[in-house]
């Protein structure tokens, strides 16, 4: 199991690497130059125009980028603005930066000492938990220097509500405080604090320079996900899969994997890595690294000035990053991807970008969302072009993993419900992400389900024979042959048509399931169990019912429970697996590898006991593959979130009763929804059962099958 903290909401049955992280993340604004992102607007805002960008600027997109080698170690200094409180702060020095005054009306001014700023600089002040202090109690305002002249006060942003779940370990060592502010390069900042009654305790002023890179390299983006290895980017804590074994043959070229899944996997988008730009990894918690579901995604902006140059950028998440957990104490940055206005996309808080990194950046809903922020003050520029195109192709992949459609108007998320892609302010009071970039979501929207491809990929296929309809595979009792049983329409009733030799015999296999195109050579694929040594073997389709030999695809999986291939759950354009590893264990993915095996498995729920697992493919109306767990006459239904894994369990209003076989195939009528071929144990008539999205049909002869021990 994973080495991570368990942590969440009590949901029946639902384990979960679970922990709220942050929460929203501002950023920044350069004073003097920049409006922040505001509850209520109140400063001109004058500049429509979008930003201006050479043709050189735009190119930066495909073109190798100037990034970090190698961890940058980032400088924050703390000045204390306030003394702390008799039970103590948080370590910093006692020597208060700052003079106090009372005001009138029984409120306190603190202004704090002009304290020195190096590199592109980034400020915040934060203040000891134990004090209570809500939005409208407390005004902070930041005024910057630059040789001799100063600059106006500006606002730093402070909602009370933006930070970890306070249940959370995370939420229980943070510090609030506001927003960091990003005030560039300037050589002084000085801060101003009023407040209604009385400052808070151990209040302080930070300072963050980014550092510089002691080497740069010209680099594409590191991350292809068109190439990724799911979550092996990210340690678990797990002891690896079954397929421990020598890989069968070499891996299909990149070329045939991205020609093969163009037709039915949403285009992949190339990633800037954390090391790209230049994350110390030492100072984040990894232990608060937690996963749970993806419903939609949200737009934000980091606040900061429009005019900041290539080579800035990642100087600018690294200081984001340095004042969310050296100063607020948060565990990592809080968004799960940022972008530029260049259209680079950079990955956000650590957790593998195909997982569901729960983030900290829109309250109440980071365990159901994602975030990716844009770079700049998009409440005083258009964002460019080439952002809004970046902002499509994240969130159309990122939402097709999880089977959601960009352009879903009604997604459960947490307590509520929203539209598949929003703007921070759709979920509190807030301007992010800026009135220009808000505009532009309905844009963003369309964009982004042009890019997505049809779910038809996300199935469990089950065609073996190449006919219009479904197949069943079968074991034939007297001498243990592989058979294809197709099934075709006949005088307004189903049949089977005559039995396909698979030129395979099952007699040694314990079990056998059809694992869609496991391989991604355009046929279907069996996947047994050999009794013998309890390994699994691929049977690669040959098309026509034909299988070729079987070839070991994993180690023993003697202990292993509730075992079945469950089509393409993850949504990278490969069949995956679904089991627990042994009775009492958490269910698991074990994401397909092609000829290689699995990749590193990861939980998908609770354990749920014993029964019969079955891959139903899309169950319900999102693109996510479900399952069903059979046990005895009883259905439940659990559905899929993608990489998210199941998120409900539900009875089934149907029955199992007196069937020995309960087969789901693909759909056998023109409903177009999973269907089910079941035998009679009493008598061995076969049924096919008509599904709907309203329940079960009535059963249906097809044939008497009496020759057949096993189907799958």
């Amino acid at each position: 199991m994973s080495k991570h903290v368990l942590e969440g909401p009590q949901r029946a049955h639902r384990i979960k690497f679970v922990t709220l992280c942050q929460q929203m993340l501002a950023l920044a604004v350069v004073v003097a130059v920049l409006t922040p992102a505001a509850r209520t607007v109140t400063m001109d805002v004058r500049p429509t125009h979008p930003l201006d960008l050479s043709p050189s600027d735009v190119a930066l997109q495909a073109a190798p980028t100037e990034v970090p080698t190698a961890p940058v170690e980032a400088e924050v200094e703390e000045y204390a603005l306030t003394p702390q409180d008799d039970a103590g702060g948080s370590g910093a020095s006692s020597e208060v930066h700052a003079s106090e005054k009372l005001t009138a009306d029984g409120g306190e001014v603190i202004n704090s000492d002009v304290v020195p700023v190096e590199g592109y600089g980034t400020v915040g002040v934060t203040w000891d938990r134990a004090n209570e202090v809500s939005d409208d109690a407390i005004g902070i305002q930041v005024r910057t220097k630059t040789g001799d002249s100063w600059s106006g006060w500006t606002d730093a942003e402070y909602h009370d509500e933006h930070g970890p779940d306070p249940r959370t370990a995370e939420g229980r060592n943070a510090r609030p405080g506001t927003d960091a502010l990003l005030v560039g390069h300037v050589d002084a900042v000085q801060v101003k604090v009023t407040t209604q009654d009385g400052a808070p305790t151990d209040m302080k002023l930070a300072v963050v320079d980014p550092g510089d890179a002691a080497s740069t390299a010209k680099e594409r983006p590191a991350i292809d996900t068109s190439r990724l290895s799911s979550s092996a980017s990210v340690d678990d804590g797990t002891t690896g899969d079954p397929a421990s074994d020598t890989p069968l043959t070499e891996q299909p070229s990149s070329d045939g994997d991205l020609a093969m899944q163009a037709g039915v996997v949403t285009p992949k988008p190339k990633i800037y890595s954390r090391a790209q730009w230049g994350a110390d990894e030492s100072i984040r918690d990894a232990s608060s690294l937690s996963y749970y579901e993806v419903h939609a995604g949200f737009v934000h902006h980091t606040v900061n000035a429009n005019n900041y140059t290539s080579a800035e950028v990642p100087g600018i998440i690294r200081s984001i990053y340095n004042y969310h957990v050296k100063t607020r104490g948060w565990s990592d940055i809080g968004y799960n991807f940022l972008v530029d206005k260049y259209g680079r996309i950079w990955e956000g808080r650590a957790g593998g970008v195909d997982r569901p990194v729960v983030g900290a950046h829109t309250q109440g809903y980071n365990q159901y969302s994602f975030a990716m922020s844009a770079i700049g003050n998009y409440e005083t520029a258009q964002p460019t072009s080439a952002m809004i195109t970046a902002y499509a192709q994240v969130f159309a992949w990122k939402l097709s993993l999880h089977g959601v459609s960009a352009s879903s108007t009604s997604q459960r998320v947490g307590s509520k419900s929203f539209r598949a892609i929003n703007g921070h302010r759709d979920a509190g009071s807030t301007a992010c992400p800026g009135r220009y970039l808000y505009a532009q979501i309905p844009a963003i929207r369309t964009k982004a389900r042009a890019l997505q491809k049809s779910w038809s990929g996300r199935e469990l296929e089950s065609n073996m024979a190449g006919a219009s309809q479904p197949d069943l595979i079968v074991r034939r009792a007297s001498d243990g042959r592989g058979m294809v049983l197709p099934i075709r329409p006949s005088g307004g009733r189903y049949i089977f048509d005559a039995p396909i030799s698979t030129g395979r015999n099952f007699t040694g296999l314990t079990k056998f399931w059809k694992a869609g195109d496991w391989d991604r050579d355009g046929e279907v694929d069996v996947i047994g169990v050999r009794r013998s040594d309890k390994r699994l073997l691929l049977y690669r389709g040959l098309g026509g019912g034909k299988l070729a030999t079987g070839v070991v695809l994993s180690g023993p999986i003697t202990a292993w429970r509730l075992v079945a291939p469950v089509g393409d759950v993850t949504g990278d354009g490969w069949p995956d697996l679904m089991a627990q590893s042994k009775a009492g264990a958490a269910m698991r993915i074990y994401p397909g590898n092609g000829l290689s095996g699995f990749k590193t498995s990861y939980p998908a729920y609770a354990a749920i006991g014993d029964g019969e697992h079955l891959a139903v493919g899309r169950w319900n109306t999102d693109g996510a593959p479900d399952s069903i767990v059979r046990r005895g006459n009883v259905l439940t239904l659990y559905l899929g979130n993608g990489p998210g894994g199941w998120t409900s369990a539900k009875t089934l209003k149907g029955t199992a009763t007196n069937y020995d076989w309960y087969v789901p195939v693909a759909s056998v009528d023109p409903e177009g929804h999973t269907d089910i071929i079941a035998r009679d144990k009493r008598n061995n008539n076969v049924y096919f059962i008509p599904v709907t999205t309203a329940g079960f049909g009535t059963p249906v002869i097809v044939a008497r099958a009496t020759g057949y021990d096993m189907a799958g």
